[in-house]
């Protein structure tokens, strides 16, 4: 048996398939008849959507087989994607590819296959929509031409699906803005309001200590006012594709330094010890303005979770090709529920040490530009000590 090699671009390959959000999801209508379509028209007893991961090949849809997936270095969908056209092998026996692969010398007891690519829209195969057989077979003409425009049918399908979960989640998004406008935007400008009111009013007659308490409350509650609108501003670009991602080589350390300084006021409101680790100017292929968003919402979201007299820890460092912004924080740590979910959608926000309000559009808003910038935000499942966020980006060709 001779398995298939890693595609050219195995990296963004995957990452495209991941972007389908389709791995381990129910069977769907619409994409099962597909595939009973290709079975039917290809004369074939078994027929599958077929998606290659990075170490298996799992089926969103299945005919004539029962199992949900099989190892990827048996597959013959591994192959498939490897070619522009359908990949035909008319008689697994007189292949030295296949004729001991486990899945010809026992069950399915494959004698024919037959792939076509699952060409993503960015032009990146994802797997293949196969026919297979226990007998040698060969497509004529029609049933190649079929079975290549069923395939970018279910390509169109994912496409579809996929638009579909994303207006979905826009929409549950925009309920929470609402939210946001409606309730937490209103409740620090009402604290601003009454405490500046009550200044105001009697300033002649307050205890300097009663002045500088209230004046922390005034500055804390704006913080937390700025922090929203912020978040809310940011979203809403991004949601109207207003956002232009200019990608070049960038130094990390003085865009921390910059951020570290506007939110010092929020570290020392806190009594926070913040240690801002300069071992190296570290230089990525980044968008300056996204990644400073991104960079004070995970300094936020430290502090907001963080206790009095805790610490917060911002470091780079370069790992072989890897590049990468981490913060350590000693506070109450990220949830389990919400741990798989944090970057990619709005999560339910719990509140902070101080009772510091929140809404659960940072983490995902830091997650979405991370991406924009071809890199990812990650999250150290093994520190215990708090919670370790990474900021990865990619590395500079």
């Amino acid at each position: 048996m001779i398995s298939a090699g890693l595609h050219p671009k195995e990296t963004q390959r995957i990452d495209e398939l991941l972007r389908y959000e389709v791995l381990d999801t129910e069977d769907e209508k619409a994409l099962d008849e597909l595939t009973q379509l290709a079975s039917a028209i290809c004369g074939t007893s078994i027929s599958l959507i077929s998606l290659v991961d990075k170490d298996r090949q799992w089926f969103k849809s299945r005919v004539g087989l029962d199992a949900p997936e099989t190892p990827r270095e048996i597959a013959f969908c591994s192959h498939a994607i490897l070619q522009d056209q359908i990949f035909e092998i008319p008689d697994t026996l007189e292949d030295k590819r296949f004729i001991d692969n486990p899945l010809v010398t026992g069950a399915p007891d494959i004698r024919f296959y037959a792939g076509a690519p699952l060409v993503s829209t960015n032009g990146l195969p994802i797997g293949t929509l196969c026919v297979i057989d226990t007998a040698p077979k060969k497509l004529d003409e029609k049933q190649q031409l079929a079975l290549n425009t069923l395939a970018k049918q279910v390509v169109s399908q994912l496409e579809l699906r996929l638009r579909n979960r994303q207006l979905l989640r826009m929409q549950k998004d925009q309920e929470k803005i609402f939210a946001v406008m409606s309730h937490d935007l209103r409740s620090p400008f009402n604290g601003i309001l009454g405490l500046s009111k009550i200044l105001h009013q009697n300033a002649d007659t307050l205890e300097p200590e009663l002045i500088a308490e209230m004046a922390n409350g005034i500055l804390e509650s704006s913080l937390t006012f700025y922090q929203l609108l912020d978040e809310i501003l940011q979203w809403s670009r991004n949601q109207l594709g207003a956002l232009h991602v200019e990608l070049k080589a960038t130094a990390l350390n003085p865009l921390i330094t910059e951020t570290l300084d506007l939110m010092k006021e929020s570290f020392i409101l806190k009594k926070l010890t913040i240690k801002h680790e300069k071992s190296e100017d570290t230089v990525a292929m980044a968008d300056v303005n996204l990644t400073k968003t991104i960079i004070r919402n995970l300094l936020a979201n430290a502090i907001k979770y963080t206790p009095e007299q805790g610490t917060i820890h911002i470091k780079t460092q370069t790992i072989e090709d890897k590049i990468q912004l981490i913060i350590t924080d000693t506070g109450q740590g990220v949830p389990l529920d919400i741990q798989n979910g944090l970057f990619s959608e709005s999560v339910a926000s719990n509140r902070g040490t101080q009772g510091e309000l929140g809404h659960g559009l940072g983490l995902s808003l830091c997650g979405d530009f991370a991406r924009k910038q071809q890199g990812y935000l990650s999250l150290d499942k093994e520190y215990k000590n708090g919670a370790k966020l990474i900021l990865n980006f990619p590395p500079i060709s």
